[in-house]
């Protein structure tokens, strides 16, 4: 009995002991590396099913919604940067547009002679190309007959006007000219575009773009320039979309050259300039002033296109409008220019 109570003594004392040595046993690192392990397996798996995190291309991960703007599920978030919203493509009615290159050029002849240059006119071949692939609609500046019409369009508007890349697209009817230069610099072929409005030749953007020439004095300047000329197209279409797409809000602009016939007095010339431009802004959206003479007045239209669809409904709105002011009659009209004598 005695033997029997000390070898259950002698059991449960090693038993206690042992329950005791495990309870303060350091854990087995292999075991927690395992443990680890499998939770990470398990979190790829769910991740894995349900999308997983690109940090190299935060526009393509999903967002979801957060009660701490700076967190993105629970991240933080740089993990995720929100992006730019897309810009869509402008899906309205584009502008005409003319390509020529940046030059003051003497006489309306020297215009086409530049542009016939072998440079000027493969920089301008690919700009045309990415206009007409955009779908815009391009004027050019060909023939005799458009020489003709840009000759007297300087003899009736423009005095000593040297800016034939204006005067030929108020003649041919562009709501935007574009002109462009080229230039060498090191080893660098460097390309100028700028973007102008017609009705009041506002600079609305400009576009620098430069290729390299890896291929030293036996380079192709020409394949180089139209590179750098088509290079420099896309930012500067996005630059006259952007104004294109503001402005039309205001209605489309038309320049009007009133010319004053007659003999008359300071004071009467007075009351001219007050009676047309009070009668015009009441049927306009706008009318700004260029400039305002004896005998000239240059004025900017801002016409509807609900009420007025062109150039030819404007001028006969302005005509009947003018009927109790002062006799109104055309002496030429294009798309964007109204030539007018009154008297």
């Amino acid at each position: 009995m005695n033997r029997k109570l000390l070898f259950a003594l002698i059991g449960f004392l090693v038993f206690v002991t042992g329950c005791a040595s495990s309870a303060k046993a350091p854990p087995d690192p292999s075991v927690q590396r395992l443990q680890a392990q499998k939770g990470y397996d398990e979190l790829d798996r769910e991740m894995n099913n349900n999308g997983t995190l690109d940090m190299e291309s935060p526009a393509t991960a999903p967002m979801t919604a957060s009660t701490n703007p700076t967190m993105v599920n629970n991240q933080p978030a740089m993990v995720r940067q929100q992006q730019p919203a897309i810009v869509k493509d402008y899906e309205g009615p584009k502008p005409t547009l003319m390509v020529l290159p940046a030059t003051k050029a003497k006489e309306a002849q020297d215009l086409i002679v530049i542009q016939n240059e072998p440079s000027s006119k493969a920089m301008m071949e690919a700009i045309n190309a990415f206009l007409t692939q955009k779908h815009y609609e391009v004027k050019s500046l060909e023939g005799q007959g458009a020489l003709d019409e840009l000759i007297q369009m300087q003899q009736e508007i423009a005095g000593d006007e040297e800016d034939f890349s204006y005067l030929a697209s108020l003649a041919l009817g562009a709501d935007i000219y574009l002109t462009f230069s080229g230039s060498v610099q090191g080893d660098m072929v460097v390309a100028e575009v700028n973007a102008y409005e017609t009705a009041t030749a506002r600079l609305l953007g400009s576009q620098t773009s430069e290729v390299k020439n890896n291929s030293g004095p036996n380079a192709n300047l020409r394949a180089l320039s139209q590179s750098a000329a088509r290079k420099a197209m896309p930012g500067l279409e996005k630059k006259i979309l952007a104004y294109w797409s503001a402005d039309q809000k205001n209605g489309v602009q038309y320049k009007a050259v009133i010319k004053i016939k007659g003999s008359y007095s300071n004071t009467q010339i007075e009351d001219v300039h007050e009676s047309v431009l009070s009668t015009l802004k009441t049927i306009f959206n706008k009318v700004s002033v260029n400039a305002m003479t004896s005998k000239t007045m240059d004025l900017i239209i801002y016409a509807d296109p609900q009420k007025y669809a062109d150039s030819h409904e404007v001028y006969s709105a302005i005509r009947n409008s003018l009927k109790s002011v002062a006799s109104i009659s055309k002496t030429n009209i294009s798309r964007k220019l109204l030539l007018m004598d009154l008297q």
